[in-house]
């Protein structure tokens, strides 16, 4: 009698645990498909935007998805020096150009630049699981205007806020909806000094400043090809 219980229990065990392996599988495959993002690296190339106020801005930007692990990072060089620099990923599929200066004051403020790249849905910050926390903080740019960005998260404790219900719809980030790919998204970063002469035109979001606001450089995600021992084509390496 002992001996079959022995295994009843055994058995009921190990299908408690094939459960939770499952489980976890189906979490992490559900994550992926509400993102419509295989594992793998999606890269974008950063480009100067309004570069006669915040200079020849450029880097670059990965975003590494592996099982339920998410990973950014981003490179940037030559912005303003000393400055905290805003950065997200945002829903549109295009970076402002010249004809994106809508009022002719030739500068791209944070409302025209939103016309081409969207709202945001990615806070690239210290904390990548929440859209909002108590304390942002993102990056500063060192003497040299340069600085490097990299944080890691669960991708599914991220689907969860990203996809709960939007508590504030007046702030300038959206919620995810069906539909949504890393391809194709923009990565925006912001940020002058508070010095900068800009004209009385330029218009900000709520909760930014005219300097904090500005936008200084944006990309296109593309998935990108990754050798198999985990070399990928910007000389990084996948961990």
């Amino acid at each position: 009698m002992k001996n079959v219980s022995s295994i009843v229990l055994g058995a009921t065990l190990l299908s408690l645990v094939a459960c939770g392996n499952n489980s976890n599988k189906n979490s992490n495959h559900s994550s992926r498909n509400m993102l419509l993002a295989e594992d793998g690296h999606y890269q974008a190339t950063l480009s100067p935007i309004n570069a006669h106020l915040a200079g020849d801005v450029t880097g670059s930007a990965l975003v590494k998805i592996k099982a339920d692990s998410l990973t950014v990072e981003v490179k940037v060089n030559g912005s303003p020096a000393h400055v905290v620099h805003t950065q997200n990923i945002h829903i549109a599929d295009a970076c402002p150009t010249l004809v994106s200066d809508v009022n002719k004051d030739g500068v791209i403020d944070a409302v025209e630049g939103q016309n081409s790249y969207g709202p945001a849905i990615i806070p690239l910050d210290y904390e990548l699981k929440t859209q909002t926390e108590a304390n942002t903080k993102f990056p500063t740019a060192d003497f040299t205007g340069n600085y490097f960005y990299r944080q890691m998260t669960s991708l599914s404790e991220m689907m969860k806020d990203l996809t709960s219900k939007d508590m504030d719809d007046k702030d300038n980030l959206v919620k995810m909806k069906p539909g949504f790919g890393l391809a194709g998204r923009q990565i925006v970063i912001y940020g002058v000094a508070a010095d900068t002469n800009l004209p009385e035109t330029v218009a900000s979001f709520s909760g930014q400043t005219k300097f904090s606001g500005l936008p200084i450089a944006c990309g296109s995600l593309i998935k990108i090809a990754v050798e198999t021992d985990g070399t990928n084509t910007n000389g990084g390496k996948d961990d």
